[in-house]
C-alpha cells in the first residue's frame, strides 16, 4: 500500500491504496494555512486503518506542486518525516498531471487536448498541456491569461481546474470546453499514479526533493497602526 498526500489547493486530502484499490481516504477543505493542522490527524486515522487490515506500507507519495506554497511545504515535511522514521521510498507526483488523469478518466473520446490549470491568483494560473493518453506536451509554468494570447489554436481542447473559468469566454473562436468543478486534486486519484512510479522505480531523494513551487515565495508583512500613539 501506499499512503498519498495531497495539499496544493486549499483542499486537504490523504488516502491509501495500491493500483486502482483505495483502501480509505480522508478529505477536507482546509483555510489558507490550515494544511497544518488537518493533515497529521487525517493521516494518523488511515495509519490506524491500515495496521487494522494487517497490509504493509510500501512507500509515500506527496503532490509535487505547483500549488500553495503553505500546502505543499507541510505535506513534504509530513512525508519526508514519515519516510525518514518508517525507511520508506517517496515518490512526487507531479499536481497538474494529477488534475489532466483525472479529466482523462471521464473522457470518452481521443483526439483532445488536455489543459489542467490551477488558479494562481488574478488572471494567472499554471498550466501544462497533456494528449488524451497522458503524453506530456509541455511542462509546468505560470501563464498570464489573456485574450489577445490564446494558449491554442487548432485542434480540439479541454480546460480543467479551478483556474480554467479564468478562460470561460477569452477565446470565442476557438474549440474548447471548460470543466472547473469537481477536478480539484485529491489523494485518491494519486494511489493509481504512485502506484506506477513506484513499479518503475521512480522515488525521489528524501532529503533534498524539493516540491514545484515554480514562483519564488514571497512573504508580505503587513505594518499594524498602533492607535493613540
Amino acid at each position: 500500500m501506499i499512503l498519498c498526500l495531497e495539499t496544493s489547493t486549499t483542499r486537504c486530502s490523504a488516502a491509501i491504496g495500491w493500483g486502482q484499490q483505495v483502501l480509505a481516504s480522508r478529505a477536507l477543505d482546509a483555510p489558507e494555512g490550515g494544511h497544518a493542522a488537518a493533515l497529521a490527524p487525517l493521516t494518523d486515522e488511515l495509519l490506524k486503518e491500515l495496521h487494522a487490515s494487517g497490509q504493509e506500507l510500501r512507500a509515500i507519495a506527496v503532490s509535487a506542486g505547483p500549488g500553495s506554497y503553505t500546502g505543499l511545504r507541510i505535506s513534504t515535511s509530513l512525508a519526508k518525516g514519515l519516510c525518514l522514521g518508517l525507511q520508506l521510498p517517496l515518490i512526487a507526483i507531479d499536481t497538474l498531471e494529477l488534475i489532466a488523469a483525472g479529466a482523462i478518466a471521464h473522457l470518452h473520446e481521443g483526439g483532445i487536448t488536455i489543459h489542467p490549470m490551477l488558479d494562481a491568483r488574478r488572471m494567472e494560473v499554471y498550466t501544462a498541456s497533456f494528449l488524451s493518453d497522458r503524453t506530456r506536451l509541455s511542462e509546468d509554468r505560470p501563464v498570464v491569461l489573456s485574450a489577445e494570447a490564446p494558449l491554442f489554436s487548432e485542434g480540439k481542447h479541454l480546460l480543467v481546474g479551478d483556474g480554467a473559468t479564468k478562460a470561460s469566454d477569452l477565446w470565442p473562436e476557438l474549440n474548447y470546453e471548460v470543466w472547473d468543478e469537481g477536478f480539484a486534486p485529491d489523494a485518491k486519484q494519486m494511489v493509481s499514479l504512485a502506484t506506477e512510479a513506484f513499479e518503475a522505480g521512480s522515488f525521489v531523494d528524501t532529503a533534498y526533493w524539493t516540491p514545484n513551487y515554480l514562483k519564488e515565495y514571497v512573504a508580505v508583512v503587513a505594518k499594524n497602526k498602533v492607535l493613540g500613539r
